[in-house]
């Protein structure tokens, strides 16, 4: 769900206190390129990723979901197999 401004804010406000004080584990399905359009302010999306990504380790994770492949095991979900309905 995007960031209203003050989420946006409040959260850029945390990821500057923790920059190089301490670790920080962020998962996220969005891409770094849809970063701006989620908070709805590219700078300062922009902003947050130049912090996050300084020292970051990055690891990208494809394919299906663990929750969704045991879902589709006990037949509670009946979408596709790659989590689009």
């Amino acid at each position: 769900m995007p960031l209203d401004s003050l989420g946006a804010n409040l959260f850029f406000q945390l990821i500057s206190a923790r920059y190089e004080r301490g670790s920080i584990i962020l998962t996220s399905n969005k891409g770094f390129g849809e970063w701006g359009e989620l908070m709805g302010d590219p700078v300062l999306a922009t902003a947050v990723l130049d912090r996050l990504l300084h020292h970051a380790y990055i690891i990208n994770i494809r394919g299906n979901s663990y929750r969704l492949k045991d879902r589709l095991k006990t037949g509670l979900y009946y979408g596709s197999p790659n989590g689009k309905a």
